[in-house]
């Protein structure tokens, strides 16, 4: 239940809380998939986590941690198909987990598995979408948080974190390093850091692979994804694949990931034919929850797009908002800026991808609204060399103080 593979190096190992990267090639592990080669559905269930229990590395399921995420509709975007021309362009809408985007998918994975290891403490660095889900599900659970955000993440993007009295921390400095100084920290006080490639969200990432082949009856043609940290892509893809192993699809998808012009290492190293993505240095553009200058699944997208006739693809902020405004206008949906991503890139190239194709659609517009400023009482600004000596002055005096806060027990 607990054995680990990397997917770019084949090196194996077993899962170790906050040693989530290979120590070989520094790429993600992820749960290796032979440990559930012989996994049945159970389509009678409602709980996504239930239906497809099997399939994830969990002694069992407690219903009383989910929020009832997943199960997200499938919609023909059949306004769009006239509008364009085109035929078959499906959307995915994320949105309509419990928190708005498809992060609740692998946060409802992460608090399951804590339960079963009897870990109290969660831990997540992220723009805003991972740290409202991972707030949401540990205040569900009955867990301390710590959020670690990066400086400038707007009031819209806090606001629906900070309703959960999380300890927030907003970091200024180099947001690659707060990703690998977040495991130290973890290791240190006993705290879960469910981050952007963790192999646990990976799994929650997976099953929406599961239920768009449940819903079309049939693997797609193509997956269009919006790309940051690379977490999300290597989840489809891994369900897909598991898919395909257990004789259910013939093939997978091509996948086709999306990143903005103004932050697109992955799109950069893939033009060059490159086989390893470098440090971007700087950062310009308004998809901030996509805007990752060093993606630690990087070399592994990379990988997955050469060897399953993908394609990686920028698009630059004002094809962006014309999409969101394409989706809003031509099909009802009010969609996070960074989800339209993936019309823009169809947009691009439809006439490549001309088969059944899904837009993964990741979360509500509300996301990126500015909305009045709201803070959790505890709530931290510092500098990256600061978040030591932070972390030891509130470890001595909130631990006590959050078990008896009401709602906690």
């Amino acid at each position: 239940m607990n054995q680990m593979k990397c997917l770019y190096c084949s090196y194996q190992g077993t899962f170790q809380p906050n040693d989530i990267l290979c120590p070989q090639c520094h790429q993600p592990l992820v749960f290796d998939s032979a440990q559930m080669a012989h996994s049945r559905l159970f389509p009678g269930e409602r709980l996504a986590l239930r239906k497809y229990q099997e399939f994830l590395p969990l002694q069992r399921v407690d219903p009383d941690l989910s929020l009832q995420e997943g199960s997200t509709p499938l919609l023909s975007l059949s306004r769009l198909e006239k509008y364009l021309g085109q035929e078959n362009l499906f959307a995915t809408l994320e949105a309509a987990n419990p928190t708005l985007s498809f992060k609740d998918r692998g946060t409802a994975v992460v608090v399951q598995k804590l339960a079963e290891m009897k870990i109290r403490k969660i831990g997540t660095v992220s723009t805003g979408n991972m740290a409202s889900s991972t707030a949401a599900y540990a205040a569900r659970s009955g867990l301390q948080t710590f959020l670690l955000v990066k400086k400038g993440t707007s009031t819209g993007a806090l606001i629906s974190s900070a309703v959960f009295e999380p300890v927030i921390i907003e970091v200024e400095g180099d947001y690659g390093q707060l990703f690998y100084k977040s495991y130290e920290l973890g290791k240190k006080y006993g705290i879960y850091f469910a981050n952007s490639v963790d192999a646990l969200r990976i799994e929650g990432y997976k099953l929406t692979s599961f239920e768009i082949c449940q819903q079309l009856g049939q693997s797609p043609d193509s997956i269009f994804v919006p790309l940051s940290s690379g977490g999300h892509l290597v989840g489809l893809y891994k369900g897909f694949l598991e898919l395909q192993q257990a004789g259910l699809i013939e093939s997978c998808p091509a996948f086709i990931g999306v990143q903005a012009e103004g932050c697109s290492p992955v799109v950069r190293s893939w033009v060059r034919g490159e086989a390893l993505v470098k440090k971007l240095e700087s950062v310009k553009t308004l998809a901030h929850s996509i805007s990752n200058p060093e993606p630690p699944a990087g070399n592994l997208v990379l990988k997955i797009i050469k060897e399953n006739n993908g394609q990686l693809v920028s698009v630059s902020d004002q094809e962006m908002f014309e999409a969101q405004k394409l989706l809003t206008l031509k099909e009802g949906l009010f969609v996070q800026p960074e989800a339209a991503t993936t019309l823009a890139a169809y947009l691009k190239l439809k006439e490549r991808f001309s088969g059944r194709s899904v837009l993964i659609l990741t979360g509500h517009g509300l996301k990126a609204a500015e909305l009045p400023a709201t803070r959790s009482q505890d709530y931290y600004q510092v500098r990256l060399g600061e978040v030591d000596g932070l972390f030891e002055k509130i470890m001595k005096s909130t631990t006590a103080e959050f078990s008896s806060r009401p709602g906690r027990t």
